[in-house]
């Protein structure tokens, strides 16, 4: 009783104060005193934390880019946003409140998910001006499992609200997945539930999720979670069509029903309606992947006819990866090309992104220890296994990795139970082979193997209830030489989270005993499930039915790989190798919300795998800071496309997305470029050291200001491009970052910019230096000291250590956060000692972020004393003036470090003053002419051979395909 009247008290408060990002403690206070003699019973100053913690929460900002040219944009917020004063926001406001109340969501989420709706229904039309025609595209780009449903459904609730009469939802291109988002619109949008057609027939509606809170606001559904789009439903539902209230449709990106919803469509009079349409996953099987520029593929062709059926249309693609969407053809308007606007949702900070997990996060932390890299599955699944040849799955063949990951399951339920998580759902993904028979006869062998576990639990065995201690409380040690391999405990996985700097995430997660633990490990054998889902198995996730909470191993190839979410996952055993990139990282089914229990989720995945998802992170990463400048500089979503078309990532991204396109090209115009991962091996360390000696004293005569280097480093001026394509071709990388790094190709791009268009052509060299050196410096023993070019040029090392992911190839060095450069100034380090004033890129970077900000709060001040470093590459480094920072690294940090905390020593260990590593970044200045090098599709080949492959023998069918 006493915590739900602290809940009470909480609501509240919250009703008072309002959907805001953050609230002055005076508010907070008014809002106590206000409710104060309600609640007399309970302590104000716990209610108090409580909303200081909800309105705390650190919210980015959305960032939004525009095309000027935007007719009928602008509706919503003209004259002081009169026009949205007029609108009676019933579906909008009863959302609002459920997302309050029901879901608990922080206030200042619901506060910019209000701007945000806002800002795209403006940039979309008047949807009861009836003479105009309307044909609007948008995309709205968010991470993986981030919550982009609950963002569109706040959308379709106020397009309805302002006059939208028709909704139309594509919903991926399975049936799972399409009867997920019916559900989760029907709870969130409709306030009913449509298994029951009868009672819909009957107006005897069972009212679900919204529909608790009001019932007033009337929506109809022309699809049902039990049926896609048919006539016959329709029918039977008894809908009317040309109803004055708005209507919804929820369809799989399915040929055939796309062509029946057209059919069904053609005959009715759709003057009078305005249409929203809704692609989740709009970069899956939306775009137009035809060889023959004159004709489109067949889903595409279909979405493009049921949009030009409506005079007034408005298009907005939700994706986690809009590489392919980037690619559509800009000059054709029928096509999805999203030429009006696009998004940039932010991470959230509770969200467990791909930069935190895989150690690439901005903030100077290690990564969450949450990745188990698996060497020992090849025996039971190879790599390229064929349909037939399924020999290997034998019982005696599993893994000892997939038994522990199993254990892991039932702990991980068990600790959830402990924080009082019970009746929380509970799931394992293990997604091994995408062919639908290895995956059936694998769920019959790990049914087997979990039915060995549950039935010794319940029987009390000494023996499990043993081992299942030492998982929690001891490493887990498998496996000899080349294929051993160390997973931390449960107790160690908690500290070291509880100790992480992501504050919100590790919010709530206290620790927990073997003791409490084993209370409840009887209970979760008891609920656990094994499921093969996929279109050859009858089986299917069931958490509507458990409002207990439902605990499943789901075992499955293509249906867990897209749209499709796993409720409460926490465990996931994940070697299916695929080289699509992008489709690599939308089976991060992983990425997502996990309050209070990220320390026991587990991600059991391949060595090679965690190097893919680390690189296309990366080039997630740096495609996010080009549109982050494309935004603060009012860019255009047709300026974005041309940067995303020509960025280096896109090699490791979009081979297969270019589809007719013979060759993209690809330009590392106004970008950083650094060698995050370098070998460990002792050759390859003298070869990059003599390398870098001799290009060194190549250069000649260095500049010096006043007869002194400066104690940043020692520069050269004028190096010639020739001298520095010859270092960097030459220079040894680690070949996991090759892909991304293809030296090979930028040195082709730089000759390119001397020979074509004369940019590029007089680069700075700066050897860094830590420090001014002194004497002394020999004695000196907490400094690495370089000495290059025959000792001419002498320094002190900088320190950067080594990744901390577990299991790593040990003859490669990561470095941490995968950065080089010690800070933004780095790129400056040559204007300064040149006398290059970037006062006025200060200013103009001080008044872009004070414009920002002005228009959303979120948005940070400037308060550096330097200037956006990319705002200097883009417009004040001169096209003739490229910088090469080289970085001597301390040898030390480079060591290996086990589970222990300690330098392994069974691998090649470093002291401070061996010999250094060299790592290099080169800091490229804008392009005014060049427009790439060409990277011809074939050269990727490699890449797409395993999908290729995949598709020649594929076994994934599915009725609505035939």
């Amino acid at each position: 009783m006493m915590v739900q009247d602290i809940e009470k008290y909480i609501d509240y408060c919250r009703l008072f104060i309002g959907e805001k990002c953050a609230v002055t403690d005076a508010e907070i206070d008014e809002a106590l005193n206000q409710f104060a003699n309600m609640f007399t019973h309970i302590d104000k100053l716990e209610v108090k934390k409580r909303l200081m913690s909800l309105y705390t929460l650190p919210i980015a900002p959305y960032k939004t880019i525009l095309d000027n040219n935007n007719p009928g944009a602008g509706w919503f917020s003209n004259n002081n946003y009169a026009r949205k004063n007029e609108i009676e926001w019933s579906f909008w406001n009863r959302y609002q409140r459920f997302l309050r109340d029901k879901e608990k969501y922080q206030p200042g989420v619901i506060f910019q998910l209000d701007k945000l709706t806002d800002e795209i229904l403006d940039n979309l039309y008047d949807p009861t001006l009836v003479d105009i025609n309307f044909s609007k595209k948008g995309l709205v780009v968010g991470q993986v499992q981030s919550g982009k449903t609950s963002n569109f459904t706040g959308l379709i609730c106020k397009a309805v609200d302002a006059g939208f009469n028709v909704v139309i939802v594509f919903a991926g291109i399975l049936d799972d997945l399409r009867t997920q988002t019916q559900s989760r619109l029907e709870k969130c949008f409709l306030g009913f539930t449509t298994k029951d057609i009868r009672r819909i027939q009957d107006s005897e509606r069972i009212g679900i999720g919204v529909g608790l809170i009001d019932n007033k606001p009337i929506a109809h559904a022309f699809t049902t979670v039990v049926s896609d789009f048919k006539e016959s439903t329709v029918n039977s539902l008894g809908a009317n069509f040309q109803t004055k209230e708005p209507i919804l449709f929820v369809v799989k990106k399915n040929g055939r029903i796309l062509a029946n919803l057209k059919k069904w469509l053609s005959k009715k009079d759709l003057d009078g309606k305005s249409v929203l349409f809704i692609d989740d996953e709009a970069d899956n099987a939306s775009v137009n992947t035809s060889k023959d520029k004159n004709k489109a593929s067949s889903i595409n062709n279909k979405i493009r006819e049921i949009l030009s059926l409506f005079r007034r249309n408005a298009y907005v693609g939700y994706t986690a990866t809009p590489y392919a969407n980037i690619f559509i053809d800009r000059t054709d308007e029928k096509d999805l090309f999203p030429r009006h606007f696009i998004v940039n949702l932010p991470t959230p900070p509770a969200y467990l992104s791909p930069e935190k997990v895989f150690g690439l996060d901005t903030e100077d932390g290690q990564p969450l220890p949450i990745v188990n890299i698996v060497k020992d599955y090849k025996d039971f699944v190879p790599d390229k296994h064929k349909l037939a040849d399924i020999e290997t799955l034998s019982y005696q063949n599993i893994p000892e990795s997939l038994k522990y990951a199993i254990r892991c399951f039932i702990l991980a339920c068990a600790v959830r139970c402990v924080r009082g998580q019970d009746n929380k759902h509970n799931s394992m993904l293990i997604h091994l082979s995408r062919f639908q028979v290895w995956q059936n006869e694998i769920k019959l062998l790990v049914e087997r193997l979990f039915k060995f576990y549950q039935s010794d639990i319940l029987a009390d065995d000494t023996q499990i209830y043993m081992q299942l201690k030492k998982d929690f409380e001891e490493n887990y040690i498998c496996g000899t030489g080349n294929l051993r391999m160390e997973y931390k405990s449960f107790l160690q996985t908690t500290t070291e989270v509880r100790e992480s700097q992501y504050s919100v995430i590790k919010q709530g997660i206290e620790s927990v005993s073997w003791n409490e633990v084993k209370k409840y490990l009887y209970h979760v054998v008891s609920k656990i499930e094994v499921k093969a889902l996929n279109g050859a198995s009858s089986d299917s996730l069931a958490y509507e039915e458990h409002k207990d909470g439902y605990y499943v191993i789901a075992i499955g190839g293509d249906k867990l790989s897209r749209g499709l979410t796993l409720e409460g996952l926490t465990i996931s055993y994940f070697l299916r190798a695929s080289k699509m990139y992008d489709t690599l990282m939308q089976m991060g089914r992983w990425f997502g919300y996990r309050p209070r229990y990220v320390d026991v989720c587990r991600l059991f995945i391949s060595e090679e795998i965690s190097s893919w998802f680390k690189n296309i992170t990366m080039a997630n990463n740096e495609l996010r800071e080009d549109f982050d400048y494309l935004w603060e500089s009012h860019g255009s979503p047709q300026q974005f496309a041309l940067k995303v078309r020509t960025s280096p990532g896109l090699l490791i991204t979009s081979p297969l997305k270019m589809f007719s396109t013979k060759n993209v090209q690809v330009s590392w115009a106004s970008t950083l470029v650094e060698t995050y991962s370098l070998r460990r091996t002792k050759e390859s360390i003298d070869n990059n050291f003599k390398l870098t000696s001799d290009f060194l004293l190549s250069l000649g005569n260095r500049y010096m200001k006043d007869g002194k280097d400066d104690p940043r480093g020692y520069l050269w001026i004028n190096v010639s491009s020739k001298q520095i394509c010859n270092y960097i071709e030459h220079f040894e990388i680690a070949d996991t970052s090759r892909i991304k790094m293809n030296l090979e190709k930028m040195s082709e791009y730089i000759q390119s910019c001397v020979n074509e268009h004369g940019e590029l052509k007089f680069w700075r060299v700066i050897l860094r230096n830590n420090q001014e050196l002194h004497d002394n410096h020999h004695t000196n023993s907490d400094k690495s000291v370089y000495y290059l070019a025959n000792g001419i040029l002498p320094g002190i090392c900088t320190n950067r250590t080594r990744v901390g992911m577990p299991e790593q190839n040990d003859n490669v060095y990561n470095l941490k956060n995968y950065h080089l450069i010690s800070g933004p100034k780095d790129e400056f380090i040559d204007m300064d000692i040149l006398g290059e004033d970037l006062t006025k890129a200060l200013d103009e970077t001080i008044e872009i972020k004070k414009e920002l900000h002005a228009k959303n709060p979120n948005v940070k001040e400037w308060d550096q004393k330097y200037p956006s470093p990319t705002l200097v590459r883009q417009k004040y480094r001169s096209p003739n003036n490229p910088l090469l920072i080289i970085y001597p690294l301390n040898p030390e940090k480079a060591n290996v470090i086990g589970f222990d905390g300690k330098i392994k020593q069974d691998v090649e260990c470093f002291n401070q003053n061996d010999t250094p590593f060299m790592g290099f970044a080169i800091v490229f200045p804008n392009s005014k002419n060049s427009k790439g090098v060409k990277y011809k599709v074939n050269e990727v080949q490699d890449l797409i051979d395993t999908e290729i492959n995949f598709e020649e023998t594929n076994d994934n069918h599915y009725p609505d395909e035939e």
